[in-house]
């Protein structure tokens, strides 16, 4: 492709991927007050897992993500074992649009029919799709600037507000440390940072490929401590009762006034959610059809993009029925431990092995 990525565009792709819905439904709630601390071991445990993706980018220099399999393992093992990412790709895809069907018909618009919800937003993430790595490339560009700026004037706004509580922080540890490692492994370092993987389909189509590592690692390390930032405002205002709250962020922005004048400020944590929402959603169904273009031989992936979005709106409107089934037993009880914990950590860690014995046998 005649587009290249540049390292701005690497950067705000990778921040806001990481930063997905995980800032509007909280992390962390689980350890409570320690909530924070559970962000930033899970950060430090998760620059190692996206620090072995980017050893397998320089083990397979010039391959995608599907492309390191059958290199590696050969076309008859490796070429099923990637298809499994562009699976699971779409199937993130779906999950982001049941969130924002949740989302919008509890908080927002609670009489709207879901399969409009669903439905506008998945055509937006069709035309993102549409055109590419390009268009999405440079939406995050727009959007970083916006979360940042968002993230700065809500801070402000809270201290302003005189609702922030300092002592609601203490004691530290005060359960140990098993609620915070029950928080970091499995779920801590999947969500986000191990789901970074799904970029590892546009590596090559970086310009400065010697940079891709370090613009990574910096995304990982600015995401990680914006949800432990958020975490602290949420315990500094509701101490550890905002692990009971689904929406923490909407929630938080809730008791924001300032003279009486500024209040009511639940459209920011609107905005955070779909400007990090369409943009992962965006790169995770553009992966999936990427993924399964170079995997299958074909020209293009444009004509994947209908049945791809229609799938994914499918999977949306009907992999659960509620919030909690949708969060609470899909996401914890199945799909981290049987489906993340060996596509993002297990599976790439046997591949970097063999691909580092295999580079020591060729050098010798």
């Amino acid at each position: 492709m005649d587009f290249k990525i540049s390292k701005y565009q690497l950067f705000t792709m990778t921040f806001i991927f990481q930063l997905g819905t995980t800032i509007i439904f909280g992390f962390g709630g689980e350890a409570g007050r320690d909530a924070w601390l559970s962000d930033l071991l899970s950060l430090t445990l998760g620059l190692v897992v996206v620090a072995m993706y980017t050893a397998l980018r320089h083990l397979n220099p010039g391959l995608t993500l599907v492309q390191w399999f059958p290199a590696q393992l050969g076309r008859w093992l490796g070429t099923p074992i990637a298809f499994l990412y562009p699976l699971m790709f779409l199937y993130l895809t779906g999950r982001i649009i049941a969130d924002t069907r949740d989302m919008v018909s509890t908080a927002i618009l609670p009489g709207t029919p879901l399969l409009v919800i669903t439905a506008v937003f998945t055509l937006i993430i069709a035309y993102c799709c549409y055109g590419g790595i390009e268009i999405t490339a440079r939406m995050g560009e727009l959007v970083f600037p916006i979360v940042v700026l968002m993230f700065l004037t809500e801070t402000i706004l809270l201290i302003g507000s005189g609702v922030l509580h300092y002592h609601h922080i203490l004691p530290v540890l005060d359960e140990g440390w098993a609620p915070i490692w029950d928080v970091v492994y499995p779920n801590g370092i999947t969500q986000g940072f191990g789901e970074t993987i799904a970029l590892a389909m546009f590596w090559p189509d970086v310009k400065d490929q010697g940079k891709i590592t370090k613009i990574t690692l910096l995304a990982t390390l600015l995401s990680g401590f914006m949800i432990a930032s958020f975490d602290v405002l949420a315990i500094l205002v509701y101490n550890d009762l905002f692990s009971r709250f689904v929406y923490p962020l909407y929630t938080l922005l809730g008791v924001i006034s300032v003279g009486n004048f500024v209040e009511n400020l639940q459209m920011f944590g609107i905005l955070y959610f779909f400007a990090t929402a369409l943009m992962k959603s965006a790169l995770n169904l553009l992966a999936a059809l990427q993924g399964i273009q170079q995997l299958t031989k074909m020209k293009g992936y444009r004509r994947l993009i209908l049945p791809g979005a229609g799938a994914a709106l499918i999977l949306g409107m009907t992999m659960s029925t509620n919030i909690s089934e949708h969060i609470y037993f899909q996401h914890y009880k199945i799909l981290v431990p049987y489906f993340w914990v060996p596509m993002f950590l297990g599976i790439p860690a046997l591949l970097l092995l063999l691909s580092w014995i295999r580079t020591l046998v060729r050098k010798k």
